[in-house]
């Protein structure tokens, strides 16, 4: 529980939460319920980040996934549903359109940095791909990441959070150009989070000073947060044992 450690897309919803939903964000960093570890998603980012590298081609393993979603009987009605949105978002993925610019080549992580460190918490990005575009008169090549984000009842778009995918996309390149700057130069408008349900991708801000200010407050905020949420989870997990070994 001491590594604080929680994923981008944690991260982002943190920025927009209330102050109760926060202190469960923070939660659920330290002790993952089960309903979030036996999620489909991961599977199905690295099968898009397979179709993403052949140029939108080759569906292979994304139909070999919804297949295989197919044949699965559903032990309850909880995996039934997990199961049904698998299959949804590889409709979407296979139907919406995918901003990968014929002048950019597109990579694999290839054991890239997949992380960053952001005012003293480890931020876990893992983007889907890298995205490459070499320029005549400049010795380096511009780089971005893409990122996959499934938020079904959470759309990165929405009325009251017009912001939350420009500032997803704003952490993005904010990595791109500390963890991957060995690379190349990093390019905001080759930043970008791409919502699967929504259809939409959202890139980041060329003007990003502020974001960055705020998303560095957030970290600092969570961090100062961390150790007290983590003590008292620790407590209740002590006394959850005493209480069970005592019956």
């Amino acid at each position: 529980m001491s590594e604080k450690v929680i994923s981008a897309h944690k991260f982002v919803e943190y920025a927009f939460a209330s102050p109760q939903k926060r202190v469960t964000i923070i939660e659920s960093a330290l002790l993952p319920p089960t309903y979030i570890l036996d999620t489909k998603y991961p599977d199905i980012e690295r099968a898009t980040g397979n179709f993403l590298l052949s140029g939108c081609t080759d569906q292979n393993r994304l139909v070999a996934l919804d297949q295989a979603y197919q044949k699965l009987d559903a032990y309850s009605d909880h995996h039934e549903q997990r199961l049904l949105n698998a299959m949804d978002a590889i409709s979407h993925i296979t139907n919406m359109h995918w901003p990968l610019v014929s002048t950019s080549d597109v990579e694999g992580l290839n054991g890239l940095p997949t992380d960053m460190e952001i005012g003293g918490i480890i931020v876990r990005v893992k983007p889907s791909v890298i995205l490459k575009r070499n320029q005549s008169g400049f010795k380096h090549p511009f780089i971005g990441v893409a990122k996959i984000y499934f938020g079904k009842t959470q759309p990165l778009r929405s009325a009251e959070n017009a912001e939350r995918g420009v500032l997803f996309a704003t952490l993005l390149h904010w990595f791109t150009e500390e963890a991957l700057d060995f690379i190349g130069s990093s390019d905001p408008k080759m930043c970008f989070v791409a919502d699967i349900f929504d259809e939409q991708t959202h890139f980041a801000a060329s003007r990003y000073k502020q974001r960055r200010k705020q998303l560095e407050a957030l970290a600092l905020e969570i961090a100062d947060r961390w150790e007290h949420i983590s003590d008292r989870l620790q407590s209740k997990e002590q006394k959850r044992d005493q209480f069970a070994g005592k019956k």
